[in-house]
């Protein structure tokens, strides 16, 4: 204890010696260092730790929490920055070693109504102790490497106002989202941002030279361990924008002739299977089938959409490493669009894939969101195939409503839209993994829904598959050959029901009823519970939390979580519209903070009803829709979502101008985001409109000061 009150003393002097500038300089860099250092945690977490697909956004909420904590403690007599160092190594090196465990032990987790998690089943209590544990270690890890760095900031923010000291925390915030979006754009791994952020902990650790060599061995020694466990098992380790990507080839056969062949390669995403390779054409397929037996089984799911008739222009949404790709070019189609959201996985379908399909002039590759193309191309294809995509975690499901990168692809709406893409005599071919029987009848459910008549569907055997077909072309290519007619046999509808259907503002098709998991209550009574005891005890007492800007916070988070998502929608779910909307709204705090500076505050009840009626008028829009045709609709559509954020942003900055100092009133705000952060799990229940009218609530409990 004595060394961290040493500590504190030598940071007090050191700051004393900084001119304003300076501190204002180190200001916005701790600030963006926090912010880079919690975008790293969630980033490699959700990857490494299966266990938080269960709760993807618990390290933001342990951020938070830790955050929040932080800035309670800006003024305590010991400073905890000398614990940032480890305590974020030690983070780091867990989800490491959670991704090095074996899958039986490392993915076991409680059975829930949500499909597709791409985790396996505990079975007794161990696994179950192993997997809540677990939880519980990454979040309190997450909240002990981010709360030195809260303390930190507000330590920097003492002798400023607090409007001032706001806007330059601000400004720092955009700079570190900057620099994350920037490493994550061009594939940067984590390894390399988590030597940055540890080496920059060595610098304001500001303790004796003996401890900073080893405090820099450490920060070293943590990103080489994380580099090992990527190339760790004979696999090629990339990082997308999106996913972790592991590649390795499958061994090769010896053929009659005695060649020595090899039908493809293997790609894994966030540590579990994802995709083949696989080059499917009739000679490869004869000479490797006896030792491959799954090779049949893809060979019959990739070309089964061809026996209906020939298909000239194709769209492949979800065209991934390129295997329905190349089934198109095998059956003679004269063009091809393949859309993928991840620049990777081309890239890596263009240089392993055996067939070479992207290779092809035939081929047009399309770098986006499956929605997104769907909802602004007009084009016509005659025959319109859903590959078998993405049903993991990512990046954006962290800050999106829960939801994953394929959600906004599989709703009636969006099963509309591809119909209305399709020529007169189009079809549409779906081919689906599901792990249970009733999510093949909310599938066939809601194709039926979108005005695609009633779909065959048969299973496929490849890969858990089931494929759908559908479309105005399809009643007359069963017509001319029967045998393509197998639906999907009456007593699994009656025995496995849909349920609710997935629609745009409630997209979560893997969730059997409109519920919240049991393992996300348990966590988030946890959390719950951690937060109160915290509260409690760093903040002194109930009494001395904010009461205005804790429900601030927690209104505020809510209404960045479900502007997210609905631009997600709008613009597509990339990483590009996260982190453009993440800036966008530090970019209109900035603003307000300016404003309000510059202006004054405008009257509370004003900004209040303004807000109020704004929320409304967002809760009432259609899903996805646009206030007009073309860019300007687009654009007008855009404003609407976003201007409850800059009416809050001004309640805010007008709020903190009557505060005698910033750093108690900001750790009750992010206090206030960790209940936020716990009721986004509400859209689950009440879809993505209903957090609209959940932060509007909020809003009114924060009116009275």
């Amino acid at each position: 204890m004595e060394f961290l009150e040493a500590t504190r003393e030598r940071e007090r002097l050191w700051r004393e010696g900084l001119s304003r500038l300076q501190r204002g300089w180190h200001l916005a860099a701790v600030s963006a260092l926090g912010l880079f250092a919690e975008l790293l945690l969630i980033r490699y977490l959700d990857a490494q730790v299966r266990p938080l697909a269960y709760t993807k956004n618990l390290a933001l909420i342990g951020s938070f929490l830790g955050l929040g904590l932080g800035f309670a403690l800006a003024r305590a007599r010991r400073s905890l920055l000398p614990l940032a160092l480890p305590a974020l190594a030690l983070s780091l090196l867990v989800a490491a070693l959670d991704a090095a465990l074996p899958e039986n032990l490392a993915l076991a987790g409680p059975e829930v109504p949500e499909a597709n998690l791409g985790v396996s089943f505990a079975s007794g209590a161990a696994p179950l102790a192993l997997f809540y544990g677990l939880v519980a270690l990454v979040f309190l890890l997450v909240v002990v490497a981010t709360l030195p760095l809260g303390q930190l900031t507000g330590f920097l923010m003492e002798g400023w106002a607090p409007l001032g000291a706001y806007s330059i925390n601000v400004l720092g915030a955009l700079g570190g989202i900057g620099a994350f979006a920037a490493l994550n754009g061009w594939g940067v791994p984590p390894w390399v941002g988590a030597a940055a952020v540890l080496l920059a902990l060595v610098f304001y650790a500001k303790i004796r030279l003996a401890p900073r060599c080893g405090a820099t061995v450490l920060a070293l020694a943590v990103p080489a361990a994380m580099y090992a466990v990527d190339h760790a098992g004979g696999r090629e380790t990339y990082w997308s924008p999106y996913n972790k990507i592991e590649v390795s080839r499958l061994p090769p056969v010896t053929t009659e002739d005695g060649r020595s062949l090899s039908p493809g390669w293997v790609l894994r995403v966030q540590n579990l299977y994802y995709q083949r390779l696989l080059d499917l054409r009739d000679e490869t397929v004869e000479a490797t089938h006896r030792a491959y037996s799954f090779l049949a089984q893809a060979y019959y799911a990739y070309n089964y959409p061809y026996t209906v008739k020939k298909f000239d222009r194709v769209l492949v949404v979800g065209a991934g490493g390129g295997n329905d790709v190349a089934a198109a070019l095998r059956h003679g189609a004269r063009e091809v669009v393949a859309v993928e959201i991840d620049p990777w996985i081309v890239e890596l379908g263009r240089r392993l894939h055996p067939e070479r399909p992207y290779d092809d002039p035939r081929v047009r590759v399309v770098i986006q969101d499956a929605r997104a193309f769907l909802r602004r191309t007009s084009e016509r294809f005659d025959l319109i195939v859903f590959g078998l995509l993405d049903a993991h975690t990512s990046l954006f499901s962290s800050f999106s409503a829960n939801i994953r990168l394929d959600n906004y692809v599989y709703t009636v709406e969006a099963l509309s839209e591809a119909m209305g893409r399709l020529a007169e005599d189009g079809v549409l071919a779906l081919s689906f993994y599901a792990e249970h029987p009733w999510l093949v009848s909310r599938l066939e459910a809601m194709l039926a829904a979108a005005d695609g008549g009633p779909p065959l569907v048969t299973p496929v055997f490849y890969d858990a598959g089931y494929l759908y077909l559908a479309g105005p072309g399809l009643p007359a290519a069963v017509a001319r050959r029967p045998e393509i007619s197998r639906g999907l046999p009456a007593t699994l509808r009656l025995e496995h029901p849909a349920g609710p259907l997935a629609t745009d503002d409630w997209p979560f098709l893997y969730l059997r009823a409109r519920t919240i998991p049991r393992p996300t209550v348990f966590a988030s009574l946890g959390i719950l519970a951690a937060g109160l005891l915290c509260i409690r005890s760093v903040y002194g007492g109930f009494r001395r939390l904010h009461r205005h800007f804790f429900f601030l916070g927690a209104g505020f988070l809510l209404l960045e979580t479900a502007a997210i998502a609905k631009l997600g929608l709008l613009y597509g779910a990339t990483w590009r519209v996260s982190a453009v909307t993440i800036a966008g709204v530090l970019t209109l705090i900035l603003a307000a903070n300016l404003a309000t500076g510059r202006w004054g505050s405008a009257p509370r009840p004003l900004l209040y009803a303004c807000l109020g009626a704004l929320l409304l008028g967002t809760h009432l829009l259609p899903p996805g829709g646009a206030l007009g045709p073309g860019a300007w609709g687009a654009w007008s559509i855009t404003a609407l979502q976003l201007s409850p954020l800059l009416c809050a942003a001004l309640i805010f900055a007008s709020s903190i101008r009557q505060v005698p100092e910033l750093g108690p009133v900001l750790a009750s705000n992010l206090a206030g985001s960790v209940l936020g952060g716990l009721l986004e799990n509400a859209c689950l229940v009440t879809g993505i409109s209903g957090l609209w009218i959940l932060a509007l609530v909020l809003y009114a409990v924060s009116f009275r000061r």
